[in-house]
């Protein structure tokens, strides 16, 4: 028992922490606009992020019925953080919208594992 609890507080943090980031950017984007130059791109930062997720996602439910929850969710994990640890390193409005691209298509795989009932 105390594993499944482990492994539903693992989902759900995962998922609070894909979805608060819109908020966090949301919040930050006068000072990121500001310190990178780049007001004329501003809007592909929300959308490079939202874009990749809606297309990743049934993507990665299909690849969860065939290779399994765990290893799909692991990978989507690793591609948010990754994701998320270049956009903070980001110098440009260019490699932000890359980071926020890879950091998208991790938070892709996370939404399709929460919607499946079976987590275990």
């Amino acid at each position: 028992m105390k594993h499944k609890s482990l492994i539903m507080v693992a989902i759900f943090l995962a998922t609070l922490m894909t979805s608060i980031e819109t908020t966090i950017i949301t919040t930050a984007m006068p000072t990121i606009v500001s310190a990178l130059h780049g007001l004329s791109m501003q809007s592909w930062i929300f959308t490079i992020y939202l874009l990749a997720t809606a297309i990743t996602t049934p993507i990665y439910g299909k690849l969860s019925d065939q290779l399994g929850r765990k290893p799909i969710f692991v990978t989507g994990i690793l591609l948010f953080t990754v994701g998320s640890l270049l956009s903070g390193l980001a110098s440009n409005m260019m490699f932000l919208i890359l980071a926020r691209l890879v950091q998208g298509i991790g938070a892709g795989a996370v939404l399709p594992i929460n919607h499946q009932h079976n987590y275990c």
